[in-house]
This record gives structure tokens, C-alpha cells and sequence, in this order.
């Protein structure tokens, strides 16, 4: 099974309790470079250790499931209950953070090589030491996600990440008129009606994400759970997917899985986008 590392004294500034997770397959052989998966965790938790124990929620396990084994790390950090970053981004404002990866990477890489993980883990104190990362969120985590994949291209760590996986995670701000999500025209509706509503859904998330995606030529995987077990995404996420094709955004993938339920969708889907990482 993965192995696991604990790193209890990175303040994230979000009130939650200071604990990050770095976790590392069965078979991992340090590479000159380090590739990292972030990975963002939903509402309602207290420690990202609670949160590998839930069996829905358990990645250790998925790190191990491709064959070969991908060399590749997992980071997880301690959100607050309501799945915000603090200095890593996801306030309600949608505020894009600075100084986040460059300021919260490094010191996970210092303090993780104090455990002297075997086998070796290679540092990454420093953006020229990472070859490729990949952000990953689960429900509400999805905020911080999008807060630190826009600030790629004012953060050399950011500038790294190569693909953003979604879990369920297209939700709207927690309150007021942005809370609640309009269907957006069909994409071939006539080009007024589209104007219209994307100047009324500018601030809105989908619309965040299309205009990110169309200017970082970063791939975007979003898997929303469709069905009546799911986290009530699907109008978000289908606005994505119109806006999408309407866009040629075509490194935009969205997929509907109505079978899936809120929490169920990670780990499949996990492993999914796992095996078919190219490293």
C-alpha cells in the first residue's frame, strides 16, 4: 500500500488545524524531477488523515492500482469544513491568491525530506525540480482548484500544472445571486442570446473556468454525478460543457455519469485519470 507522510506545521491561514498528507505508491523509484498530484478536498472535514480512513475517500489505496506504477507523488493538504485554502485560494469572492504554490510547495518538500522518506522522495524546493502537476478536487475543494489553477502565470509552480481533474465539483458561491446556476443557451442558440447570458454569468464559475481554460491550453477533466445521488453540479457543469463547445474548447472534457453518487465518483474516476497520465 502507499505510504504515507504526515506534516503537521504548514498554517494554511484557514482556521482548520494545520495537517497535510504526502503519500507515495508501492514501487516508487525518485526520478530526477517530481511529479505531484494536489489534491482538494470537499466540505465537512476536519483532517485530511479522518479523510483518507472514509473508504470513499481513500487514494491511498487508487495510488497503487496502475500498472506500471505511476511515479508520481500525492499531496493533500487540511481544508477548512468549508473546503477553503486560506492561502491556497478558494474564497468566496473568488479571489485570486499570490504567492500560494510557490509559497506552499517548497515548504512541504523541506519538511518532508526531515522524515527521510525511503524509499527517497525528490525535493522540489524549487519549480525547476517539478516536471509536471496536476490539481485534483473532490465537491468543494473544486474553489480552490480553479483559485490556483488562475494563478498560473504569475506562479512558476503553477506554470507546471499540465491537467486539473474536477470530482462532482462545479459548485456556485455559497451565497447570494451567484449561488444559484442558470442554464445556459444550446450551444448553437444565435449569438445574442449567448451574449446576453454570459455578461449575466461573467462572475459565475463555469464561466471562470471557460475563460481560464481558454487562454491556459490546460487539460480539464470534469466528471460531474449527474443522477439523483449526486451534488446538484449538473447545471453548472453541463453550462461548461455548452460553453465548451460553443468555445472549441477542446481540451475541456466533461463527462455525466448519472449511476454515480456525490462521493462515489472520486475513487474510479481517480484511477481513471491515473492510468492514463502521461508521466
Amino acid at each position: 500500500m502507499a505510504t504515507d507522510y504526515y506534516l503537521d506545521n504548514i498554517d494554511l491561514k484557514n482556521g482548520a488545524k494545520p495537517l497535510t498528507a504526502v503519500c507515495v505508491p508501492n514501487g516508487f523509484k525518485a526520478g530526477e524531477k517530481a511529479n505531484i498530484i494536489l489534491f482538494l478536498h470537499g466540505t465537512g472535514q476536519t483532517s485530511i488523515r479522518d479523510y483518507f480512513q472514509q473508504p470513499d475517500h481513500d487514494l491511498r489505496t487508487s495510488l497503487d492500482s496502475p500498472s506500471p506504477v505511476k511515479q508520481v507523488i500525492l499531496i493533500a493538504p487540511t481544508l477548512s469544513q468549508s473546503a477553503q485554502g486560506g492561502i491556497l485560494g478558494g474564497d468566496e469572492a473568488d479571489t485570486i491568491p499570490s504567492n500560494a504554490l510557490q509559497w506552499y510547495l517548497p515548504l512541504v518538500s523541506k519538511e518532508l525530506q526531515k522524515q527521510k522518506p525511503n524509499p527517497p522522495i525528490p525535493e522540489f524546493d524549487d519549480p525547476s525540480k517539478v516536471d509536471k502537476i496536476v490539481l485534483a478536487a473532490h465537491s468543494g475543494g473544486g474553489k480552490v482548484m480553479l483559485a490556483l489553477a488562475r494563478t498560473r502565470g504569475a506562479d512558476k509552480y503553477a506554470d507546471k500544472i499540465v491537467e486539473c481533474w474536477g470530482f462532482d465539483c462545479l459548485y456556485g458561491q455559497a451565497h447570494g445571486a451567484l449561488s444559484t446556476p442558470t442554464p445556459a443557451p444550446d450551444p448553437k442558440a444565435p449569438q445574442p442570446q449567448w451574449t446576453a447570458w454570459e455578461s449575466k454569468h461573467n462572475a459565475h464559475r463555469e464561466m471562470l473556468w471557460a475563460n481560464w481554460l481558454r487562454d491556459s491550453g490546460v487539460v480539464f477533466h470534469l466528471y460531474c454525478a449527474s443522477g439523483p445521488r449526486g451534488g446538484g453540479t449538473a447545471t453548472r457543469s453541463t453550462n461548461l460543457d455548452k460553453l465548451a463547445k460553443r468555445r472549441n474548447l477542446t481540451k475541456a472534457h466533461v463527462v455525466f455519469d448519472a449511476s454515480a453518487t456525490h462521493d462515489g465518483i472520486i475513487k474510479p474516476r481517480f484511477e481513471e485519470r491515473l492510468q492514463a497520465l502521461n508521466l
